[in-house]
């Protein structure tokens, strides 16, 4: 089994207790009930406009205790928001001192969750390997249309913008929960501008970074979600306004294109 270190990519939040269900249920975009039947789901936690402060993979790993996996730099950001609402609640919320790797094969003995195909996420290696490669997992998140958030990104969209609803991260049946009200008028009432798009581009990005149109006197359009380098060039992701998606730049100066734009998922038709 091939393994790579995520420890400086990822980190892991413990919310145990009996009420960590009840918790979580009030907090973030999908149905927190869902993992009593599934291996893992993706999921959200947003600020009171609707826009995404943090997302996650989440996994349970017992009755009373789920693990969510979100971006290391964004975790100790995230984590007095998380605990903000706990008051009396019987939850222990903290960040866990544990390996996570990406790795190629199953092992039945270890937290896995298949990210992508014949791609495990695996949680408490010790046998770990001192290597790690983040443009690896970049290339994994690019390639499978998996948007994360990051410091850089955090607040600037709500789910739909990133296509979160289309790949299962929001469910709309669920009830009330922070920025709730946004989400769901956009999905009943509104039409969303912004859907994420995969390009290519020659010079590298920078993650949360604005885009910009000649089309409309470069202005900004959307925003840098993620990307990854191979053979000299730049493939990612980013957040973009439709109508402008064949005429995006990185710079005012119209120097370097986004080019190949395509958005990753069908836009569901109402």
């Amino acid at each position: 089994m091939e393994s790579i270190s995520l420890n400086e990519q990822l980190a892991i939040i413990s919310v145990e207790g009996a009420d960590a269900a009840t918790y979580l249920q009030g907090q973030l975009t999908n149905d927190i009930k869902e993992l009593d039947t599934n291996k893992f789901q993706l999921s959200a936690h947003l600020n009171t406009k609707g826009r995404i402060l943090a997302n996650f993979i989440i996994t349970k790993t017992n009755e009373n205790q789920y693990y969510l996996i979100t971006d290391k730099n964004n975790a100790e950001k995230i984590l007095p928001r998380i605990k903000m609402f706990v008051l009396r609640s019987k939850v222990t919320i903290n960040i866990l001192d544990i390996n996570i790797s990406l790795d190629n094969a199953a092992n039945e003995e270890l937290i896995q969750i298949e990210i992508a195909a014949n791609k495990y996420i695996t949680i408490g290696n010790s046998n770990l390997p001192n290597t790690t490669n983040a443009n690896n997992w970049h290339k994994l998140l690019v390639e499978n249309s998996l948007p994360f958030i990051y410091p850089e990104s955090a607040e600037k969209i709500i789910p739909q913008q990133i296509n979160f609803e289309i790949i299962g991260g929001v469910n709309f049946k669920k009830g009330c929960y922070t920025g709730q009200e946004i989400v769901a008028r956009t999905h009943y009432l509104g039409k969303v501008k912004r859907r994420l798009v995969k390009f290519t581009t020659g010079n590298m990005p920078a993650i949360g970074n604005q885009v910009f149109s000649p089309t409309i006197d470069n202005q900004e359009v959307g925003f840098i979600v993620d990307y990854y380098e191979e053979d000299g060039k730049f493939m990612g992701l980013a957040s973009l306004q439709l109508d402008y998606i064949n005429d995006t730049y990185l710079d005012v100066e119209q120097k370097h294109k986004l080019e190949e734009c395509k958005l990753t998922h069908e836009i569901p038709v109402k």
